[in-house]
């Protein structure tokens, strides 16, 4: 399977690499593909103890440094399912944010981030391996990273993207009324 850059992810030469990861207690990290992000995501959350809670880091307005934090607590599988349904794409194609999904019980976590990197914090590791594994993803003691293609001469950029007339910021306000809220800084 050819590995695929997200749309909005720019790095010269990721056509050799391949979706990976490494597992080391409860963490487990690596590379997604852009088509695994989301089955990686569901296969998460059917691993872990509801209520889960969704969270979304968006890029400062106005250029500013640093991240604006969102949540939304106590979702059941089926609204954080919604979400996917709803906004997958979107979170997944986007350069600019960072999203994840994890346990109001347990703490467990997936979190994806820059260069369609991702970690798990996980209780129930082997159970993250296992869907990782068939999903295609090669488990290796360290996992390929678009970091390592970036130079001075070819950095990688991100970028975000909008999908009819939708962006990743303005799933905070689509979300409001469902009970999502900013963490405070």
């Amino acid at each position: 399977m050819d590995f695929r850059l997200c749309l909005g992810v720019s790095v010269t030469g990721s056509e050799g690499l391949e979706s990976s990861f490494s597992v080391s207690g409860q963490e487990v990290r690596g590379l997604l593909s852009a088509e695994l992000i989301l089955k990686c995501a569901e296969g998460f959350l059917e691993t872990v103890p509801e209520p889960v809670f969704f969270f979304l880091e968006l890029p400062m307005e106005n250029g500013g440094e640093g991240y604006q934090v969102y949540y939304l607590d106590n979702c059941t599988r089926e609204v954080a399912g919604a979400i996917i349904k709803r906004y997958g794409q979107l979170l997944a194609e986007d350069g600019l944010c960072r999203f994840g999904f994890g346990s109001n019980r347990t703490e467990e976590e997936i979190y994806f981030t820059d260069y369609q990197e991702f970690s798990v914090y996980s209780l129930s590791p082997g159970k993250v391996r296992d869907m990782l594994k068939k999903l295609g993803c090669r488990e290796t003691e360290e996992p390929s990273s678009l970091w390592d293609l970036m130079s001075d001469e070819e950095p990688g950029t991100l970028s975000g993207i909008e999908i009819e007339g939708e962006t990743v910021f303005d799933i905070p306000e689509n979300l409001k009324d469902a009970g999502m809220y900013q963490a405070q800084q």
